[in-house]
């Protein structure tokens, strides 16, 4: 068998980054390397300048084809969540036939008729997620396949986005010889990330804090509900920071690095000289900045009805989580149990956590099931692994295919 390589991109609004992951003989992942590029070319989701934005990623890849001594010419592409909005969606299929079992291929039907809905000409419809069936009067079906029934339902979740986003995505890719394999909710690939943990039962809301932006996506037992974006991220204490510092915007940025913590430490009586010290001043600007950005994250899912029913929270490696003592602090500001998700496999790498849960995902949409056939040829079938969702490779492929089909 051919070795198979799975390659995420994150492009977000301080940074793009890239990883890659080798499927091994065996059907493990190995995850081989990452690599994060700066770029402040991304604003409220929108690109701002194609060129810069490209020669970025052009970097990232290159560097990471010369860790990794690979050429990359195909990647899966993350997109925000905070700049999707989830619908619902409904598709009805009638069998051809009474009584007879459900096939994949009558599944596949009920969810393409679940996007038979109206949204805006600038929003496209870029991916389905299917949480309950219905065989005639049998409901809360999980896996309809193999049932026996005339009609079939699917009630689904319609992720859409504005078209200028993915098309500003798709132009960057190509200036630089990349193709896409297929477009992924990035709340939706970080979830794979925490899934086998305690803290992934109940309902969850993940916090992904970039520069200029806080993407927030809702789950409810396990289904992607709602998102939303809160327009504060770390710029904006970078340049508090710049302000009240007297300092340039670089000099802040590795001040808040060095200095930000949300944490009051123990520190030896000293003499403080035109007020406060520095680090007690960048101190201050964090714990203010992210309460405010928590605070309005707060309000906005209690405004959207779901602020009692949050279980647990998971900040995601970067942003807010790098800063020391965030665990407790977002525990106090948002009084809902929180965890911060950085895994060993980021390599202390924790801007790339992005494009290391796009690879995690494929993987597990695209499980292999491994089979040895005589010892002499190996086979290797796609199986997926999502909840109420069958895919394989072919079925990956003609999904992005339709989408660029519909798209131009």
């Amino acid at each position: 068998m051919e070795e198979i390589y799975i390659v995420g991109v994150d492009i977000g609004s301080s940074k793009v980054s890239a990883t890659i992951g080798k499927i091994e003989k065996q059907g493990n992942l190995t995850i081989l390397d990452s690599v994060a590029k700066e770029s402040q070319d991304i604003r409220n989701g929108e690109v701002i300048d194609i060129h810069n934005l490209s020669d970025a990623l052009k970097s990232c890849i290159s560097e990471l084809e010369n860790l990794v001594n690979l050429s990359i010419d195909e990647v899966y592409l993350g997109i925000p969540a905070g700049i999707c909005r989830i619908l619902e969606g409904k598709g009805v299929f009638t069998l051809p036939k009474e009584n007879i079992k459900i096939e994949e291929k009558d599944v596949e039907k009920a969810l393409e008729f679940s996007k038979s809905i109206s949204i805006p000409n600038d929003e496209e419809i870029i991916d389905i997620i299917p949480y309950r069936y219905k065989v005639d009067e049998n409901e809360d079906i999980e896996n309809p396949i193999g049932m026996v029934g005339s009609k079939l339902e699917a009630d689904t979740k319609l992720v859409v986005v504005k078209r200028s986003v993915i098309s500003s995505r798709i132009k960057i890719l190509d200036n630089i010889g990349l193709k896409i394999k297929a477009l992924l909710i990035q709340a939706e690939s970080s979830k794979d990330l925490y899934n086998s943990s305690t803290y992934s039962t109940g309902n969850v809301l993940i916090i992904d804090t970039g520069a200029n932006n806080s993407d927030v996506a809702y789950y409810e037992k396990g289904i992607l509900t709602d998102t939303f974006q809160i327009p504060l991220g770390g710029n904006i204490i970078t340049k508090d920071i710049a302000f009240c510092t007297n300092t340039d915007i670089n000099d802040a940025e590795n001040l808040k690095k060095k200095d930000g913590k949300l944490i009051k430490e123990q520190e030896d009586d000293k003499e403080i000289k035109n007020g406060l010290e520095n680090k007690d001043v960048v101190e201050q600007i964090v714990s203010a900045r992210v309460e405010e950005i928590l605070s309005f994250i707060h309000k906005e899912t209690e405004e959207r009805g779901y602020k009692d029913k949050i279980d647990n929270i998971v900040l995601l490696g970067g942003g807010i989580s790098l800063f020391k003592g965030a665990k407790e602090f977002t525990h106090r500001v948002m009084n809902k149990s929180v965890y911060i998700l950085q895994p060993y496999e980021i390599l202390n790498k924790p801007l790339t956590i992005n494009s290391l849960s796009i690879v995690k995902n494929v993987y597990n949409e695209l499980k292999l099931d491994y089979r040895v056939v005589e010892n002499v040829e190996e086979d290797f079938e796609f199986k997926s692994t999502r909840r109420n969702r069958k895919k394989n490779n072919s079925d990956f492929k003609s999904k992005i295919k339709r989408f660029f089909d519909e798209f131009f």
